[in-house]
């Protein structure tokens, strides 16, 4: 019964997880320009985001420069702290979740080295993308957010263009803090 509630509290947890991930992806203004694999078009999705495919970086392909694009504004700006706060809140979640897990009675011990064990895998990686996103904010972009989801990460970054040069950059360093293989790297503009 116990082990039930259990498992029902961690699926919930994770649902509630790929909402929040789903929701961060999400955005209200629907203008989005594609490169990938040789062509590159234009679509109606996810907001002013330009998503660079790590495949264009090795072609050579460089995104079309979005039309009518400002330089700085407020809502640029409130979409990343928004989203940094939102997964932030999520981890935080998450963490005091698998703590009560941890400081239960009820609970065996071999559950509770299995929630430590995902606390210790939370903390490494919110610690990984904070280093990332200093990295990245260090090679002169005003801001990024780093969202990762099972073994795949979105990265956007605050910039009206990004060059290949610069596409490798982050991906490089990306790669090398989470772990990742960089076909399981998004990157894009906002």
């Amino acid at each position: 019964m116990k082990k039930e509630k259990i498992k029902h509290s961690i699926l919930i947890i994770m649902a509630v997880a790929l909402i929040g991930i789903g929701y961060l992806n999400y955005d209200y203004e629907p203008t989005l320009e594609v490169a990938s694999m040789g062509n590159i078009t234009n679509e109606a999705s996810l907001g002013d985001v330009q998503l660079v495919s790590a495949n264009s970086v090795k072609e050579g392909i460089v995104p079309n420069e979005p039309e009518n694009v400002e330089p700085t504004n407020s809502k640029s700006d409130e979409y990343f702290s928004a989203t940094r706060i939102e997964r932030d809140t999520m981890y935080s979640q998450m963490l005091e979740t698998y703590q009560k897990m941890v400081d239960s009675t009820e609970i065996s011990n071999e559950q509770k080295a299995i929630a430590i064990q995902e606390i210790n895998k939370i903390t490494t990686l919110k610690n990984a993308i904070m280093i990332a996103e200093n990295l990245i904010k260090n090679k002169n972009f005003e801001d990024v957010v780093i969202l990762v989801s099972n073994d795949n990460a979105s990265v956007i970054v605050k910039s009206s263009n990004l060059n290949p040069d610069q596409v490798a950059q982050i991906q490089n360093i990306v790669c090398r803090e989470l772990k990742l293989e960089s076909n399981h790297i998004t990157i894009s503009q906002k």
